[in-house]
């Protein structure tokens, strides 16, 4: 070895070990580009970023962090401090600051409606935000400033059933908690032709508004005149001060109280002496005894009617105490002795966690006999509650219910579909179908043909059968008939939207074999002729 390249080796292993050891370690940097600022984190970050600046022509506006998380389709301000101009405070007076606000939409893997949540966390709102008539008030409950430990509101639009589930929640330290909930059926916003003007209704299926004591009885009841509160003086002050709100509010040529207003108006003292002897909460929600009730226009003109149809009542209990699944039939349950014609009601409250604590390894137990028994209510509530846990016997629920008028399960089918492999999904569907093939009664017109393959591929009239469907649509076709050669065509197409091309010709090609051997076996076009 030469002198020269024993001191070049020498010379890069004293530089070697002179290094610090990280820096040996590390792998080679890889320069930022534009590239890496394309994400959709990023870009919402700087959407939400955009906006504050708007929202400081109204007030001044700050934040510690901002947080994105588009996989979870979720906006979170954290350290947020807000100072409204407000005319009637000084600047810089009134300010409202929050630990956290989070804005939350539907998740991007649940594409089944319009989602959005709104939380504020740990919220005060110094006295001085207050509207200066109000400010007495607030001073004589004891109050500085107000502190809403959270504020919640949540609306979630379903695209399927066109209904909506709307609630909201405060809590106010010291004072009281505000929650209630809306629960739409129905949104209807169809358009006058003629007129060209949208005519928005309402389906209501149950309304509720709950207001929780923490404080705020005990510091009104401070300021009531002496002896206002008691059960004798109630009876006196309620009735007539309620009436009055209702004549006022049927208007001048209606100021008639109805029945469903006289009768709120009995629940009112009742539950009045009920929460002055124990202080807890008042619960005002609608009874109506059909629903869903459809409130037009026509209804906010006529609030007489509107709440006759409705039929509000109060109480300090939610009806569902009353109205849900008694104590006794849920022990009857878990040991085993419920009486079968229960099985149902009991198995769906379970299963939704409405009119019973959610248990969902109980509610399936009820339900399994019956859905032995072709019971569709309970094939469908089953395939809905296994769907995350069982596809594969959810998919075969599924099918049964959808079948047999539930068309709830229609929906539940397509996306059960995309959790299973083709073989296991076609295994599935010929053990519903029970094995059966095309018999000569089937076929006694082209039209019978035709709507037999459209059943088995929608699955509503009919067990859907992939195989069951492209075998009719096939037979269809080859008479001429061109909406069956567009059901075949569409089958194919199913297959390979779902990536199943390969595995799909292995089944298409022994259907077509059959086809072909019925067509001439059976004689199939002198069968028609007849």
């Amino acid at each position: 070895m030469s002198i020269a390249r024993t001191i070049l080796q020498t010379t890069a292993l004293s530089c070697a070990l002179a290094l610090p050891l990280h820096a040996q370690e590390q792998p080679a940097e890889t320069p930022v580009t534009i590239w890496d600022a394309i994400s959709f984190d990023n870009i919402l970050t700087l959407v939400v970023q955009s906006f504050i600046p708007t929202l400081r022509v109204l007030a001044d506006v700050r934040y510690a962090q901002i947080d994105v998380d588009s996989v979870r389709n979720r906006v979170a301000l954290v350290g947020v401090d807000v100072r409204p101009f407000l005319p009637y405070a000084e600047a810089d007076a009134c300010a409202i600051t929050a630990n956290s606000l989070v804005l939350s939409g539907q998740p991007i893997d649940r594409q089944q409606g319009y989602a959005l949540n709104v939380a504020l966390e740990g919220a005060v709102l110094d006295f001085d935000c207050l509207p200066i008539e109000a400010r007495p008030v607030v001073g004589m409950l004891g109050v500085d400033n107000i502190r809403l430990d959270r504020m919640t509101v949540n609306v979630k639009y379903d695209f399927a059933s066109g209904g909506a589930m709307i609630n909201f929640g405060a809590d106010l330290d010291k004072l009281a908690a505000l929650s209630g909930s809306l629960d739409l059926d129905y949104i209807s916003y169809r358009m006058d032709l003629d007129s060209e003007e949208v005519m928005p209704a309402a389906y209501v299926n149950h309304a509720q508004i709950t207001l929780e004591d923490r404080g705020l009885y005990a510091a009104a009841s401070r300021m009531a005149p002496p002896g206002m509160l008691d059960p004798a003086a109630l009876e006196q002050i309620i009735p007539g001060a309620i009436a009055e709100v209702f004549a006022d509010m049927n208007g001048p040529d209606a100021r008639e109280l109805s029945t469903e207003q006289e009768f709120f108006i009995n629940r009112a003292v009742i539950t009045a002496k009920e929460f002055v002897a124990n202080p807890s909460q008042i619960i005002i929600e609608t009874s109506a005894p059909n629903t869903p009730v459809r409130l037009g226009e026509a209804d906010l003109e006529d609030p007489k009617a509107m709440f006759s149809k409705l039929t509000p009542t109060i109480g300090t209990v939610p009806m569902a105490i009353f109205t849900g699944i008694p104590a006794a039939e849920l022990k009857q349950a878990i040991d085993g002795l419920l009486p079968t014609e229960r099985n149902l009601d009991v198995g769906r409250a379970l299963l939704s966690g409405v009119g019973a604590p959610r248990n969902t390894t109980l509610g399936l137990r009820l339900l399994d006999p019956l859905a032995k028994e072709g019971n569709a209510d309970a094939t469908s509530l089953m395939a809905d509650a296994m769907k995350g846990t069982d596809p594969t016997i959810a998919y075969r629920l599924a099918l049964h219910a959808s079948a047999n008028g539930k068309p709830a399960s229609l929906s539940l089918l397509n996306d059960l579909e995309d959790q299973l492999q083709l073989n296991e999904m076609l295994e599935v569907q010929d053990i519903m179908l029970g094995g059966g093939g095309p018999v000569a009664s089937d076929f006694a017109s082209i039209g019978d043909i035709r709507r037999a393959a459209r059943g088995h591929l929608l699955g509503t009239t009919r067990i859907r059968s992939y195989r069951a469907a492209y075998y009719w649509a096939s037979v269809g076709a080859a008479t001429g008939d061109v909406a069956s050669a567009a059901i075949r065509d569409e089958i194919d197409t199913i297959m390979r939207l779902r990536g199943a091309t390969t595995a799909w010709a292995e089944v298409q090609t022994s259907l077509e074999n059959g086809v072909l051997r019925d067509w001439v076996g059976r004689d199939l076009p002198a069968e028609l002729k007849k």
